[in-house]
């Protein structure tokens, strides 16, 4: 993994535990994603069992909501034993919901709720999730509001790839590179020192940006640079001819554009820390110090 990873497992994320797919698709997730919310799903499988990915989550990401959908069997977990032992191991550090599929008896429900809610005090809810998915997105994104899902954060940072560069020209001279990172009102990149002579709050029109071969154009203005060890970085707001940020029609580009480079950089993560704590059996404090450099 590269040295972003600090920025990868930055910000407020929710987990949802083996999800029931055909009610909450995983389409939903970039919906919510251009609402603020940065949502994953965690599935059951051979690798890794479920309590050790719980562990390497929480150990990760240390503003963490987790929704365990309690209608998903899994052999030798029962439920309500697994989830008070992760609230016993980590007290504070995770916020917990739970997700059932609708029941038809309301005492089956009302029973559920003061199990899961007055008994184990799970802060997040406990929500019961309706037959027709086409109502789920709705009830999921109530839940993730109410919980503050989005975190301090206004807009999600995704960190860039090299398949992310841009092109302007100024003062007759054609100015090119890879971003460092981009979200849906600002963006950054390095370049060598004095290259580039720049005011602030300056702004250059007409920046061209390739994004995963998503093409779009807009106009920026500078609103920091500071000296690094690899040139000058450069932090960019976006803004319109009209003077507000990012038009309609870029802003229909880089939703999904940023929403992938997302869950390429947090899935890489996971799927790579997954597999060294299932192949080369290192605890969970060594991963933990591993990846927090």
């Amino acid at each position: 993994m590269s040295t972003s990873i600090k920025d990868i497992v930055v910000g407020r994320k929710t987990f949802f535990i083996t999800p029931d797919t055909s009610l909450i698709p995983e389409d939903y997730l970039e919906e919510y994603f251009s609402l603020g919310y940065e949502c994953y799903f965690i599935n059951n499988d051979k690798l890794l069992s479920l309590d050790k990915k719980i562990d390497i989550l929480i150990s990760l990401f240390k503003d963490i909501i987790l929704f365990f959908n309690i209608d998903y069997n899994v052999v030798g977990i029962d439920w309500p034993k697994f989830i008070k032992e992760i609230q016993k191991k980590y007290e504070n550090k995770v916020l917990i919901g739970i997700l059932y599929n609708k029941r038809q008896s309301k005492d089956e429900k009302a029973q559920l709720e003061h199990l899961y809610l007055m008994e184990m005090g799970c802060q997040c809810g406990c929500i019961q999730i309706e037959y027709k998915k086409a109502n789920n997105f709705e009830i999921i994104q109530k839940i993730l509001f109410a919980n503050q899902a989005q975190g301090r954060r206004k807009n999600i940072r995704a960190i860039c790839t090299k398949a992310c560069t841009f092109s302007f020209k100024k003062d007759e001279l054609t100015f090119t590179g890879h971003l460092q990172d981009v979200s849906m009102s600002h963006f950054s990149f390095i370049l060598p020192a004095n290259e580039l002579e720049l005011a602030d709050y300056e702004k250059i029109k007409e920046i061209q940006f390739s994004l995963r071969g998503f093409l779009f154009t807009s106009s920026a203005v500078l609103i920091m640079k500071r000296n690094t060890d690899k040139g000058f970085l450069y932090v960019f707001a976006f803004t319109s001819e009209a003077g507000g940020g990012l038009d309609d029609r870029s802003k229909q580009i880089l939703t999904p554009v940023i929403y992938q480079l997302m869950e390429f950089n947090c899935k890489n993560l996971l799927e790579d820390v997954f597999y060294k704590h299932a192949k080369q059996n290192l605890s969970i404090e060594e991963i933990e110090n591993i990846y927090s450099h």
